[in-house]
């Protein structure tokens, strides 16, 4: 029993220093943070370091990458100034080495502007930040002001020929310009894609189908702009912020607008009419012409253009003359009481057989429909394609005049007897 017991102590002593002797390797192969007020830290390290700081943290920070930049610009101010007077190879050496600390200074100050927005993020206080970028505005203007011309020149082409400096700001233009580019044939690829989709859905009308290519086509091109925003660096996030606070004011000031595209959307899903359709609504009667999300454009037949909100034509009856492929032409001929209303019928029976553009089925009607104050009205319904009605109308209107003067029957003008009474 003692034996066990003194075997289970030696077990957990030997597990105990294993595991002290783990931890201490571990910890001596884990190599040590970097410094963030270090010069040797680059700007990955530094945005990194900088996550877990605290505002008081970043305010010390900042004091210490200031120093940094006064001590790198002091440099460069002794450097000037000890050019002066100098011609010839010092002269050269002493611009060349103004170029490199003009570099380092940059850098510096690269680094020097993330730990103030990492701390204006985390609630700096704006007058302390004001500060610091008052500061590095001011050694900016001062650095231009202490260096002699040539060595500005020399720092110019410098920052024209470097990738980080007007070489890299130009080959972000172009590739800016170039993923634009890209994004709107992208764009056109996804139109033409989803239009062949629709194509195939014959039950779609083409006011819905031409909306849907359109805001497939400019979703498409607007999240590639994000996308490309994105990719060059800029933070899209205020973009959503600033989209969701102008929907919410537009929402009330563009109530009617709303109005009009829901009802434009209910048209399109629905379709009570589509393109090409002649329709009556709200007063005005025409050929849809054209529809956008908020308004319906008529053409009248004299060729004028009306424009009808959207919210005034669902809120209404339409009436679509266009719905239907073959439609009925009603007219009414009246003829005189002294006339054979059998005659007459006959002769309109012919006039219909005969017309080209009348249809058999369903087979037209003519009939005595009543007998008016001054003439027997005579219904003739001969049915015709849709697009036909007017010609069929005006031929019909017009054979039928000629053929009743031919055939001596009157069409009599409205007429009342006056009975005198003597006294």
């Amino acid at each position: 029993m003692k034996f066990a017991i003194t075997r289970t102590i030696l077990a957990i002593t030997l597990v105990i220093i294993s595991a002290a002797s783990w931890a201490q390797d571990t910890a001596s192969t884990i190599p040590p943070a970097p410094d963030p007020a270090s010069l040797s830290t680059n700007l990955e390290q530094l945005n990194a370091l900088m996550v877990p700081m605290t505002s008081d943290d970043l305010a010390e920070l900042a004091d210490v990458w200031q120093g940094h930049l006064k001590s790198s610009l002091e440099e460069v101010v002794q450097l000037n100034l000890a050019i002066e007077g100098l011609d010839g190879a010092q002269a050269t050496a002493l611009r060349e080495r103004v170029g490199l600390l003009a570099d380092d200074k940059n850098a510096v100050q690269d680094r020097y502007a993330e730990v103030l927005e990492s701390w204006t993020r985390k609630g700096a206080p704006p007058e302390d930040v004001a500060k610091h970028t008052v500061y590095i505005s001011a050694l900016n203007l001062g650095a231009v002001r202490t260096t002699d011309p040539r060595t500005l020149f020399r720092l110019g082409l410098n920052w024209v020929t470097a990738r980080d400096g007007g070489l890299g700001f130009m080959l972000k233009i172009g590739g800016f310009v170039l993923a634009i580019w890209v994004m709107m044939f992208l764009a056109r690829i996804f139109k033409r894609a989803a239009q062949r989709g629709l194509d195939r859905l014959p039950s779609v009308s083409r006011l819905l189908r031409t909306f849907i290519v359109n805001a497939v086509y400019w979703a498409t091109f607007v999240l590639g702009i994000l996308l490309v925003l994105s990719a060059f660096g800029v933070n899209v996030t205020p973009l959503f912020a600033v989209f969701g606070g102008l929907s919410f004011i537009l929402g009330f000031a563009l109530q009617d607008t709303l109005g009009n595209l829901a009802s434009g959307l209910m048209i399109m899903i629905l379709k009570p009419f589509d393109m090409g359709d002649f329709i009556e609504v709200s007063g005005a009667s025409g050929v849809v012409d054209e529809m956008s999300i908020v308004s319906t454009q008529i053409r009248t037949f004299d060729n004028q253009i009306i424009v009808v909100p959207n919210s005034k034509i669902w809120g209404n009856v339409i009436t679509n003359v266009s719905a239907s492929p073959e439609r009925r032409v009603d007219l009414v001929f009246g003829i005189a009481y002294t006339d054979k209303a059998s005659h007459a019928i006959s002769v309109l029976n012919e006039l219909v057989k005969a017309h080209k553009l009348c249809i058999s089925d369903p087979a037209p009607e003519i009939f005595v429909g009543e007998l008016g104050d001054s003439s027997v009205n005579i219904f003739c319904r001969p049915w015709c394609k849709t697009e036909d009605y007017w010609i069929v109308y005006w031929d019909l209107t017009g054979q039928a005049k000629e053929r009743f003067d031919e055939e001596g029957i009157s069409i009599p003008f409205p007429q009342r007897d006056v009975h005198l009474i003597q006294t």
